[in-house]
């Protein structure tokens, strides 16, 4: 098994190699990176997606406090506590704590995102606002050829991840648009669960992003 990303032309490959060599292509997933040249976002500009040849590491919840609603991980109950106007999230099974004051994230701010995503004004019962989606697939620079991460190598600071905005589309059955990432691949969250379904998610997959002048042509690669 193999995936090779494209970013020029949005495309990403699972492949299965052959004892000889041949290549069968398993699926063909639009798939989108950061743009060509870097950007302007005054929360963290965007980047190109590095090209190399990598390999699959893990996949894991993400958090980060560089972006305000990934503080909470995706699917984090939530309580709604209107008579304090504010917002509970549930950190273990005993306790909860308010997101205004953790996250600096109001009851308001809340509704107004469930809007935008789900068009219902209420609190919803989970977290679904985190910008890296329930899950991410992260990978590295295999410097020792032995597929797995260790000595000096370290996880790119890239990954596959979806969005809330896709998430939403494909929880009410509308298309999925996409847009540039900052850098990391944005996927289809449908094409996530295939991926993870067939394996090309396991950690040791070989995984090479291609230049965004290179094309695939129907061809061996």
């Amino acid at each position: 098994m193999e995936l090779h990303f494209f970013p020029g032309q949005k495309l990403l490959l699972a492949l299965h190699i052959t004892g000889n060599n041949q290549v069968k292509v398993a699926g063909r997933y639009e798939a989108w990176s950061g743009p060509s040249t870097g950007g302007t976002d005054p929360r963290m500009p965007e980047e190109p997606t590095w090209p190399g040849e990598y390999i699959i590491a893990k996949a894991k919840v993400y958090l980060t406090p560089s972006w305000k609603l990934s503080g909470i991980k995706w699917g984090t109950p939530l309580q709604d506590k209107p008579s304090i106007n504010d917002v509970w999230y549930r950190i273990n099974s005993k306790t909860w704590a308010s997101v205004k004051k953790d996250h600096a994230i109001s009851r308001k701010d809340i509704i107004r995102l469930h809007f935008e995503l789900y068009q219902i004004r209420t609190v919803p019962a989970t977290w679904v606002f985190n910008d890296f989606g329930p899950v991410v697939i992260m990978w590295f620079k295999d410097r020792n050829n032995n597929k797995q991460l260790d000595g000096d190598e370290t996880l790119s600071g890239q990954f596959f991840h979806t969005t809330p905005e896709n998430e939403a589309q494909v929880s009410a059955n509308l298309p999925v648009t996409f847009k540039n990432s900052h850098g990391c691949i944005h996927l289809h969250p449908k094409d996530r669960n295939l991926l993870f379904s067939q394996g090309f998610f396991n950690p040791g997959t070989p995984f090479t992003i291609h230049s965004y002048y290179e094309r695939y042509l129907e061809k061996p690669l």
